[in-house]
This record gives C-alpha cells, sequence and structure tokens, in this order.
C-alpha cells in the first residue's frame, strides 16, 4: 500500500476501511510510502496507491517519475493494482490514459454517483475530495460515474475510483490535520465544505460507507485472486 509524503503508520491510518477490511479477510498490508524503498512487485500480491495533495498529473512532484516506474514494474509483473483518488488518477496515466486537472468539476464531500456495476460501486453515496480527475485507459470498462467526471473504472485485473471508498472519521482527521495553516483551509467555504459538518456527516455515515467500500474492496480481491470468491461472498453474509 502507497501512501504519500507521510509516515507509514499514516498510510495505516489513511487506509482506513481498507485496513479493517484487509484485517477481516486475512489479508497482510504492507505499508509504503512514495519516494522511499518499496517491496519488489514479486513480494506482494496487489498494490494499493492511496490519495495525495498533489496531482498525478504534475511532472515536478519530486517522487511521482520513481512511482510510476514503481508501477509500470508492477503491471508487467501481472500484479493487480488498487487506485484510490490520486491512486486511480495515477493508474489511469500509467495505464495509457491521462491524468489533468478537473478545470471546475472538482467534488467535495459526500456525493451520489451513478452505476453500472452496483455488485462492485454501490450508487453511494461516497465520499469526494478532488481538484483533479483522469481519463480511463483505452479498452478501459467505465463502472461508474457523475455528472462531473468518471468516477470509476476497471482494467483487467486493475482498478481506479475517484472517490474515497476507504474514509473513515479517523482518516478523514488526517485530512484535516494537513488542511489546517495552508491556503487551502481557506478556501474551503468556497468550495462549500464546513469542517464540522463534513465529521458529524462522515459519523454518521460510516457503518453504511463501511459496508459498501467492503463489497468494492471484496470485488477487486475475488477478480484479482487476492481472496477466492467464494470466501468474499460468505463474508458478506
Amino acid at each position: 500500500m502507497i501512501g504519500h509524503e507521510v509516515s507509514p503508520e499514516t498510510v495505516l491510518v489513511q487506509a482506513g476501511s481498507l485496513a479493517s477490511w484487509a484485517a477481516d479477510r486475512g489479508v497482510e498490508i504492507v505499508p509504503g510510502v512514495a519516494g522511499q524503498p518499496l517491496p519488489a512487485p514479486s513480494e506482494v500480491d496487489a498494490v494499493a496507491v492511496l490519495g495525495s495533495v498533489r496531482g498525478a498529473w504534475d511532472d515536478d512532484v519530486p517522487w511521482l517519475a520513481d512511482e510510476i516506474a514503481y508501477l509500470r514494474g508492477v503491471i508487467a509483473a501481472d500484479v493487480p493494482v488498487l487506485g484510490i483518488c490520486f491512486g486511480g488518477q495515477l493508474l489511469a496515466r500509467v495505464l495509457g490514459g491521462t491524468a489533468h486537472p478537473a478545470d471546475g468539476r472538482h467534488e467535495h464531500g459526500w456525493r451520489e454517483i451513478t452505476t453500472a456495476a452496483p455488485d462492485v460501486v454501490a450508487p453511494g453515496p461516497w465520499m469526494e475530495f478532488h481538484f483533479d480527475s483522469f481519463t480511463p485507459p483505452p479498452g478501459a470498462e467505465v463502472l461508474a460515474w457523475s455528472e462531473r467526471c468518471t468516477q470509476a473504472f476497471r482494467d483487467g485485473a486493475h482498478l481506479g475510483v475517484q472517490f474515497h471508498p476507504e474514509i473513515t472519521p479517523t482518516e478523514l482527521e488526517t485530512w484535516v490535520a494537513r488542511w489546517t495553516g495552508t491556503p487551502l483551509e481557506a478556501r474551503l467555504p468556497e468550495l462549500g465544505v464546513d469542517v464540522d459538518a463534513l465529521r458529524a456527516e462522515t459519523a454518521a455515515r460510516a457503518e453504511a460507507s463501511r459496508a459498501t467500500s467492503w463489497v468494492l474492496f471484496d470485488a477487486f480481491a475475488a477478480r484479482t485472486g487476492l481472496v477466492a470468491g467464494d470466501v468474499a461472498a460468505d463474508a458478506a453474509r
């Protein structure tokens, strides 16, 4: 699991419901940080790429070239990748699509989406917090979308999503801590984000969000062989 510009311990916090899902399903998470040594593709069964305040399109980000090279190696080794928000944008880019600024189509807070694959991506609502977006790779299957952008795609074993299925109240606090004292904090009102209201809504939706996120993680894991399909189905009952 790859986090960005945080400690490995914070990566585990930011994994949110993905971490609790993995513990329940017997999947070991190895936290890594972009720009630092990561496990060889032969040492992992899947890779999850988490969010970042950086742009997946921005080649001036000092660690981005190394992360792109790493993901290309992972994909060449037939290791499945789950990309979340920034991770979904970067996955799209590495697979031949694009990552780019959202140009006014950014989304913040809990949003409904349209899904063509409710067994993978429920209609939501899902947590959104992004200023960038992606164009899916050529030939990828678009699984979900909103009025503003594509929300999920699948390319073989790989799955990229624009929203944050992993969000928990604890993870949200790591976001708030990073916003504090930054220009983004000053922009939150114009973006329609009331931090206290977002906290309250995230807490109120926590259990429903956990349940829908586990459906998504189970679908990814079953398709990739990370968890047997019958194990995921039995656990979901």
